[in-house]
């Protein structure tokens, strides 16, 4: 109407659901449980990306101020894809080449990649000390990316160690708050 002002509120509201409808269309990953697991290149890793789809979580995004929620692959999710898929020192090659894969290589720069490196990361921290005799080397991937190398595998099984050896890491088993204290019965 004329003569009429829009309250600040209201200004910020009418924002907020500009931003959000529009990011929902560019965007639809971050309001859905969509990792589009059937791109994914074996079986396996395509059981994984579903348990960790299913899994995912509603959280705030952002770091220093809360930001618009959006499912995200959180300790929790890692936790309960961990027990109750199971993921097993077996599966070790398939994470590997899965968080190496959605790290460095991935061709969608949306944030599914990144979920499913953090996912598949998280997954490798939990298996802890049993993957590392499983990790692969280039000869024994299934199938070797161009791009990838013994360095890359050897980086992310320090990483892997790093979080699980530091004693206030939710990783290791000697830090109070252990994720995986009393074991897979206790993860909701």
């Amino acid at each position: 109407m004329p003569g009429m002002r829009a309250s600040p509120a209201s200004t910020a509201t009418l924002c907020l659901l500009a931003l959000v409808s529009g990011g929902a269309q560019a965007g639809g990953s971050l309001w859905q449980r969509d990792l589009k697991c059937t791109s994914e290149k074996s079986e396996r890793a395509q059981v994984i990306c579903r348990a960790l789809e299913k899994e995912m979580q509603l959280a705030g995004t952002g770091h220093a101020m809360p930001g618009l929620p959006s499912f995200q692959v959180t300790f929790k999710t890692a936790a309960r894809v961990f027990c109750r898929l199971p993921v097993r020192a077996e599966d070790t090659p398939t994470l590997v080449e899965m968080a190496l894969w959605h790290r460095y290589a991935a061709t969608d720069s949306s944030l599914r990649a990144a979920q499913l490196s953090r996912g598949t990361t998280l997954l490798l921290a939990l298996l802890g000390d049993a993957a590392h005799a499983r990790y692969p080397t280039m000869e024994t991937l299934h199938k070797p990316q161009a791009w990838m190398t013994d360095r890359e595998i050897e980086v992310l099984r320090r990483e892997i160690t790093d979080m699980t050896d530091h004693p206030a890491s939710l990783f290791s088993p000697r830090f109070p708050d252990y994720l995986l204290q009393g074991g897979c019965q206790s993860v909701p």
